[in-house]
């Protein structure tokens, strides 16, 4: 694994390319978003999905959400009705997961049995640039429960290793989860309070 660091919350433009090339050959790489650090993969690579999913000990025991860079994004991967555009539009980007109904962009083997879908525009530069750049929406997993050390850089780099190619380090990351809000009823309704506030 090669840790990386950000240069006022970015990557350079060399270890960006870099990044960018081994997500698509289907490896991993870990990264900061808003609220922790998530491991991602290419949602266009079958590889890295299997890779990613390699991660947990079993497939839904942890749930999946894409990472997008804008709104336009969010609509080639999910069914937005006007109600949720205008909700996204004025909560995003933050720490926010919505679930709305998959398009059919999204591999079935990324699915829920409701064939819905988790979506976020983290406030983050570096998740921001490397979504934007790699021209395809990033699935990704939080890591902050995987080790009873936290997500500081040195147990991520300790457990992680071995499975996942590149570490953005942005140091110490407040670790509150995303709020879930789920727009795939009549109304929202908000799954899971987190740091986002409704």
């Amino acid at each position: 694994m090669d840790i990386l660091q950000l240069y006022d919350g970015l990557p350079k433009a060399r270890q960006l390319h870099q990044v960018l090339a081994a997500l698509s050959q289907g490896e991993l790489a870990i990264i900061p978003t808003d609220t922790n650090y998530a491991a991602v993969c290419s949602l266009a690579s079958k590889k890295g999905i299997s890779n990613l999913y390699a991660l947990k000990t079993g497939r839904h025991e942890k749930k999946i959400t894409l990472l997008c860079a804008d709104l336009k994004d969010i609509s080639l991967y999910a069914n937005v009705s006007n109600p949720s555009y205008r909700m996204m539009k004025n909560l995003l980007p933050g720490p926010y997961t919505f679930i709305l109904s998959a398009s059919r962009l999204v591999p079935k083997m990324v699915l829920t049995k409701r064939r819905t879908v988790g979506v976020r525009i983290p406030q983050h530069p570096a998740c921001l640039r490397i979504t934007a750049e790699l021209g395809t929406a990033l699935l990704a997993v939080s890591v902050k429960d995987f080790s009873n050390q936290g997500d500081s850089v040195l147990s991520l780099k300790n457990i992680f290793q071995n499975e996942v190619s590149y570490l953005f380090d942005a140091g110490s990351i407040d670790s509150e989860s995303s709020t879930i809000i789920d727009l795939t009823g009549d109304e929202y309704e908000v799954v899971r309070q987190g740091k986002g506030k409704i």
